[in-house]
């Protein structure tokens, strides 16, 4: 069963009134329960954030590699993944959260560095 939201105002962050925010709270906790829950990895890439660091590199190659949008989806989001629901096209059709790069090709020598990058925080752990 998909949920079905009405938040046209979710995503507006510290720019909506309080009162709009505090409507949209149960949805805010509904997803910090999901992404609670999932493993992550954190990669420490030390240098300035900007389109040209080394984590702007990974960044944009992993969102365009793992991004549905417009191409045929390897790993769509399940049935009930509350982007479906967003009024963003998209976050709709990348199965991400995400707009920035989602209709980009990936450079395929990106996964070297993230190799790299994993493996160096599995040495550091």
């Amino acid at each position: 069963m998909r949920h079905r939201y009405n938040f046209p105002t979710w995503g507006d962050g510290g720019t909506a009134k309080s009162e709009i925010r505090a409507t949209e709270h149960q949805l805010e906790c509904e997803v910090s329960v999901i992404i609670g829950v999932m493993p992550f990895i954190w990669l420490p890439i030390e240098d300035v954030p900007s389109p040209e660091s080394a984590r702007g590199y990974i960044e944009r190659n992993s969102i365009a590699l793992l991004s549905n949008y417009n191409k045929a989806s390897l790993d769509p989001p399940s049935k009930i993944w509350l982007g479906h629901d967003s009024d963003r096209e998209r976050v709709r059709n990348s199965g991400l959260w995400n707009q920035n790069h989602v209709d980009e090709t990936y450079d395929p020598t990106f996964l070297i560095k993230l190799e790299q990058l994993v493996a160096d925080t599995k040495r550091v752990a």
